[in-house]
């Protein structure tokens, strides 16, 4: 099992690192409360189907749950709702037995509004629904082309919508680019064979479910951590319908009260959680959590001050002089805050829409590279908060990977070099580029500045669009968005999970490669590192596909962050990791302090 020790010790600064579940309240002053914390970014929704984004998740984890989940410190997987399982010797066969008197949230979908235990069959349910075309979920990647079965699902279903469209209100389109609008009846009705369920997702009883791949997967226990895969009951989907998505159900320690659209989001204390801490007390030891949507981070900042919020994360760019010395220790304002710091597998790039016009020009994208002064951005701006990227897909600090060194340091002279051979001298003849990002309390607009002054000195002339972030991610997904700020937080500590990103069939709307790159070669080393079962091998597999990326250049490769948050004094057992996974079941407060 892969371990990550990626949090910093600065006890003399100041610093602490969490400790992890290893304390628990002793007094009866201590536990309870609300826990409160602030998102930038309006959450896109609460339906795992559909959680792909940092906000989302954040509110999301607390709610729901899955078979795994991620040890909060190290990220090593261990036992949720499957309290074990079983991998067949040829790595194909997962067996997971499903923990006993786990329920869901008590919720008027229910009969009689009580919560029903969990089964074995919750999970075929929830993974089925996110290959379902229907669902249209942006997750379906976890499963089509690994899980046996998934994508035959897929497509019988979607061979008997596009028969129901035609006996309704249309015939073949041999022209289509849609395979269904121009496949014969003849073989739409024989790939919709296999619409009744995932051939590779079978439960022999209540309490065993068994998930078969295609081929060897190494990483398939991570994606079993993965919002994707966290389990939902049928009664509730059906119940709520299209609304199931603020008004969610799961399993977890917290469960859903209400989400006033924009303001707030309050959750309450499941007192049927199966959980326990290591001395036998119930988990969660919170009553409860509220969520605010602050946009402004210098504003969210005064709620802490003012004791309104219990961390910010990250702590906004205009107040890092206020609360840090230069050698890291804090200002008498700030002393009585605990200050948490960590590596943080985060990549932050400007991505170019590969398909689009413009940007199939791979020469254009190298230019566009040389450009940006990454040294700078880092010793400035963001001091202390990020380490140059000069081409790079894998963020540092992943285990058994050694970090690529790209080639894409600042040199104007080579990107104007580059800008004549692309057909752009003197960046004559090149439109204006318009960037498209979210705010993020105003920091991305601040570092997008910078990069509009870069791009100046080399005669690219840049637009700044800024956009509420479900209309940033909606739009970049659908490829509506040639040139775009986004940022990549590794969902497990695997390369697969960070190259995946680039690979040729991931595209939208069935995964994660907004870019829409396609490089053969790419595409071959990364399908077989997946297939080895050998780390040093599927390491060295991974290395060349990402060569054979950065080469392209198919984003503007930025920075990797480093992370600190500012805890409030009181807040207990809330350690940071390099995914920012937060686990507040754990999390205690000592109103001793």
């Amino acid at each position: 099992m892969l371990r990550l020790n990626l949090l910093l010790t600065f006890t003399a600064l100041g610093f602490l690192v969490g400790c992890g579940p290893d304390s628990t309240p002793d007094t009866e002053e201590s536990g309870g409360g609300t826990f409160r914390f602030n998102v930038l970014e309006t959450p896109n929704s609460l339906d795992p189907a559909w959680i792909r984004d940092t906000a989302s998740s954040d509110v999301g984890s607390s709610i729901h749950e899955g078979l795994v989940e991620f040890d909060p410190v190290t990220l090593e997987v261990r036992p949720c709702i499957a309290e074990s399982w079983d991998i067949s010797e040829d790595g194909l066969t997962y067996t997971f037995r499903v923990r006993r008197g786990v329920r869901f949230h008590d919720n008027g979908c229910f009969p009689g509004g009580v919560g029903r235990e969990v089964t074995a069959r919750d999970f075929k349910y929830s993974f089925e629904r996110v290959c379902d075309p229907r669902v249209a979920s942006p997750g379906s990647w976890m499963f089509l082309g690994f899980v046996e079965g998934a994508q035959e699902y897929r497509d019988a279903i979607a061979a008997r919508r596009e028969v129901e469209r035609r006996r309704s209100s249309g015939a073949m389109e041999e022209s289509s680019d849609d395979r269904f609008r121009k496949a014969t009846i003849n073989d739409l009705i024989e790939m919709s064979i296999a619409g009744n369920g995932v051939s590779g997702l079978s439960c022999p009883d209540d309490w065993t479910f068994v998930v078969r791949l295609e081929r060897p997967f190494s990483p398939f226990l991570y994606r079993m951590g993965h919002s994707f895969s966290w389990v939902v009951p049928r009664e509730a989907v059906e119940h709520y319908g299209d609304d199931f998505f603020n008004h969610p159900v799961g399993a977890g320690p917290f469960q859903f009260v209400k989400w006033t659209s924009g303001q707030r989001i309050v959750l309450q204390k499941n007192p049927h959680y199966w959980g326990k801490d290591k001395d036998g007390k119930p988990l969660p030891h919170l009553d409860g959590i509220e969520i605010t949507r602050i946009a402004d981070t210098n504003s969210e900042h005064y709620e802490l001050l003012q004791g309104n919020l219990h961390f910010q994360f990250p702590i906004p760019l205009d107040q890092w002089d206020n609360i840090f010395n230069e050698d890291l220790s804090l200002k008498p304002d700030y002393q009585r805050f605990q200050i948490q710091s960590g590596a943080n597998m985060r990549i932050e790039y400007i991505g170019m829409l590969n398909t689009d016009p413009l940007f199939q020009n791979k020469t254009l994208r190298q230019a566009l590279n040389y450009a940006i002064n990454r040294e700078e951005i880092a010793a400035t701006i963001l001091n202390h908060r990020a380490v140059p990227d000069h081409g790079a897909v894998v963020p540092k600090g992943m285990p058994g990977y050694e970090t690529f060194e790209g080639p894409y340091h600042y040199d104007p002279d080579r990107a104007r070099q580059l800008l004549a051979e692309a057909g752009y001298p003197n960046a004559e003849g090149l439109p204006l580029l318009e960037l498209q990002l979210n705010s993020s309390g105003r920091d991305n607009e601040k570092i997008a500045e910078i990069i509009q002054g870069y791009m100046e000195e080399i005669g690219v002339k840049v637009s700044l669009q800024v956009v509420d972030w479900r209309v940033h991610l909606d739009t970049v997904r659908e490829g509506k968005v040639p040139f775009y700020r986004m940022g990549w937080l590794n969902d497990y500590p695997s390369p697969e999970n960070s190259l995946m990103l680039l690979e040729g069939h991931n595209h939208p709307p069935d995964g994660e490669n907004y870019a829409c790159y396609k490089n053969p070669e790419f595409d071959r080393f990364f399908a077989a590192a997946l297939e080895s079962t050998d780390p040093a091998e599927q390491n060295r597999l991974y290395r060349k596909a990402e060569e054979v990326a950065v080469a392209d250049a198919p984003w503007i490769f930025l920075y990797f962050l480093k992370r600190y948050r500012l805890v409030a004094p009181e807040v207990r057992d809330f350690p940071m990791n390099a995914i920012d996974r937060r686990y507040l079941k754990w999390v205690w407060l000592d109103n001793a302090k």
